[in-house]
């Protein structure tokens, strides 16, 4: 799994943060504007993940799964 953001589309809801803590953040110094903390959670992560990039109301978190984890399967 390898996850990206789009910074200029974030809104600072911080359901991504609430969400997958270990893999995004909403800092104060940023505006509560989302950091990604890791690109490649480890699989531990992986639900959190793509419930973030779900719940993101500006589509900001984008997920691609990797080839050994095919649709999203875990």
């Amino acid at each position: 799994m390898k996850v990206t953001v789009n910074p200029t589309t974030c809104i600072a809801s911080g359901n991504c943060s609430r969400t997958a803590p270990r893999v995004f953040a909403n800092r104060d110094e940023d505006d509560g504007f989302v950091s990604l903390l890791d690109e490649h959670p480890p699989e531990s992560e992986w639900a959190a993940a793509r419930d973030a990039e779900s719940l993101c109301p500006s589509a900001t978190i984008r997920i691609e799964e990797d080839e050994e984890d095919p649709a999203g399967e875990e």
